[in-house]
């Protein structure tokens, strides 16, 4: 009886993991942690981690101090970059979700894992439901790329097609090990269904990161290459081909659908996002990282630092597109190198010990080991690693694979690294996950103890600010701009207070220093900027009226480009509202012939806006 209790024992932690992994996949809510929709699983995780190592905390397992104490290091910069950050109302998620996935590889890197190959076969399981949602969505709602079930269902625009490409390169791979004893239809009928999702998520990069992934696979399998392998390549092709074209007809039906050729040759106006944008990410990043080398800006700061020398209208991001990047700009030069420090150390180590073992574990290493570069070569041109399904996949692959070369785990050793980090992790999240509740549960005075208050100091204040308690609004907005400064929005709402005709201390002087200062450090993504700043220089007939207008003209201008092609999901935002305002505005300091190019530019913007709003209601 011990023993058979003991056995299932071994089998708790997988079945948690698993249970948690697939809800995290299929709920239609909770996604994408960075940005506050994920929160309550980044919560979630880290209490099931405490869970998680109180089962493993004394197992027997391989001794791999250099592992942990590189992990270790990578967790305690992360955290310091948090502390240190210029945006704290943000990151404190990202924090419980790094810390999180490097425990769960901490507990389980070191042994041998009873239930791997059950989590396997539970997340192609997954796979195949996520394509299945994809296409239903797919021929149905209006987005044009197939986002699978990486969308949060409260929020119409709120859809992630790259994350879901990313999802797919991880997973694909293990249909080819779990299905090699199939008939050359079955393979070839499951690779083509998600070889057809990948492909119609519109991905350029995830498309040559397969690509790559099928040349490893093929150098790797070559020599036993035989008839059933060609019948099945060349059928997997065809069925490929029929799923993406078969979809796109019934789609057709009742949506618009890509024009292939063009979104490959970067001719459907998407030169702008896909091509120049990124490396001006990456050219941000790096002078990012000059700027705070060692524990960087903090987590998910990048959006608001980057706004400052941003160099086209629009082309910000929450991230800098890079994997390495990100981390280097964010949580600085010690995070980087230390993360780096383990995954040579872990490649070493696996590469090896690769040849000691038998033909089963090497194959099975292989195909994780090509998800694994799969997910870090898309990730060189993207991120999507801010969802806990797709971050927490990619830790557990590293301790899979790490397992399988494990050769002394006889020893019983305590697992005192993960467990301290499981407890700061599990504290945080029930004290987050309780505020949060509080807070959901209409305590609006709930978030005023986090650490994790994002935007709730700027909704109080903006709710004071227009209840007309403009000294409650500035308490508020202090309080942000002590834990933000970076903060554009922030400072704009100092100046809207310190315009206010009724506020008993009123101060223009104050008013049009903080536009100002909220335009220094965010002149390239917020109309509402510049038309107060403007109407406050109108008010003032001040000399700077057209200095500003030649400012102000361009950027309208490629609005209007930028809306007719939805760049950024722009008709979701309130700035085609203010720039519609703001061309009203700037009409008596122009030209006839201006007043008429932009007063057309303004309806045609307004009637674009109005049919895509329509189009991607979901």
């Amino acid at each position: 009886m011990g023993a058979k209790f003991g056995t299932i024992r071994d089998y708790i932690p997988g079945a948690i993991l698993a249970a948690f992994w697939l809800f995290a996949l299929m709920n239609p809510v909770f996604k994408k942690y960075d940005y506050g929709g994920g929160l309550p699983l980044v919560v979630g995780l880290g209490v099931l981690v405490f869970v998680i190592a109180i089962f493993e905390f004394n197992r027997k397992r391989e001794r791999n101090l250099w592992e942990q104490i590189f992990l270790a290091i990578f967790a305690v910069a992360v955290v310091i970059s948090f502390f240190l950050s210029e945006m704290r109302s943000f990151g404190l998620s990202e924090v419980l979700a790094f810390l999180s996935v490097v425990t769960v590889y901490l507990l389980f890197a070191d042994r041998k894992i009873e239930w791997t190959d059950g989590f396997l076969k539970t997340v192609a399981l997954g796979g195949i439901f996520a394509v299945v949602v994809g296409g239903i969505l797919y021929v149905t709602r209006g987005e044009v790329r197939m986002f699978g079930p990486f969308f949060n269902k409260l929020y119409p625009g709120h859809v992630w097609p790259n994350a879901f490409a990313l999802f797919l390169l991880m997973v694909w791979p293990l249909y080819v090990f779990y299905l090699k004893k199939r008939s050359a239809l079955e393979i070839s009928f499951v690779l083509g269904l998600v070889f057809s999702a990948l492909l119609l998520s519109f991905s350029r990069g995830a498309f040559l990161v397969l690509c790559g992934q099928i040349v490893l696979l093929g150098i790797y399998y070559i020599r036993r290459f035989t008839l059933k392998t060609v019948v099945a390549s060349f059928l997997t092709v065809a069925l490929t081909a029929g799923f993406f074209w078969g979809l796109n007809e019934v789609r057709l039906q009742n949506h618009p659908v890509i024009d292939v050729a063009q979104r490959a040759a970067f001719e459907n106006h998407e030169d702008l996002t896909s091509k120049r944008e990124r490396l001006d990410f990456w050219e941000g990043a790096v002078e990012l990282t000059k700027d705070r080398p060692f524990f960087g800006w903090g987590p998910f700061s990048f959006r608001y630092a980057y706004n400052p020398i941003q160099k086209e209208f629009l082309a910000s991001s929450d991230h800098a597109h890079n994997i390495f990047l990100k981390i280097s700009s964010e949580n600085g030069l010690v995070a980087l190198g230390s993360l780096l420090a383990f995954l040579i150390l872990w490649f070493g180590t696996v590469a090896v010990r690769f040849g000691k073992l038998d033909k089963e574990k090497q194959d099975l290493i292989l195909i994780l080991g090509i998800s694994v570069a799969g997910a870090f070569a898309h990730n060189m041109i993207d991120y999507n690693f801010n969802f806990v399904v797709n971050i927490l996949l990619l830790f557990l692959f590293l301790a899979f694979i790490r397992s399988l070369v494990v050769e002394k785990d006889k020893k019983f050793r305590k697992a005192y690294i993960p467990l301290i980090l499981a407890i700061i992790v599990a504290a945080v999240s029930i004290y987050e996950g309780v505020l949060f509740t509080k807070h959901f549960r209409g305590d609006e005075e709930a978030l005023n103890k986090s650490f994790f208050p994002r935007y709730h100091y700027l909704t109080m204040a903006d709710e004071a600010l227009n209840n007309g308690y403009y000294d409650e609004a500035l308490f508020f907005l202090k309080k942000e701009t002590s834990l933000s400064p970076l903060s554009a929005q922030a400072w704009y709402l100092k100046g809207v207070v310190y315009c206010k005709e009724d506020y008993d201390e009123r101060d223009p002087a104050l008013c049009k220093k903080y536009f100002g200062k909220a335009l220094d450090l965010n002149p390239m993504n917020d109309f509402n900027y510049y038309h107060d700043y403007f109407r406050q220089l109108v008010k003032e007939k001040s000399p700077e009226i057209h200095p500003m207008l030649e400012v102000i003209k361009p950027l309208l201008e490629n609005y209007f480009f930028y809306v007719e092609y939805n760049v950024h999901f722009t008709s979701y935002t309130h700035n085609v509202e203010v720039a519609a305002s703001l061309v009203d505005a700037i009409t008596p300091y122009l030209s006839s012939e201006e007043a008429e190019f932009f007063k057309q530019g303004k309806e045609q913007m307004l009637r674009t806006s109005a049919r895509q709003r329509a189009e991607k209601l979901f």
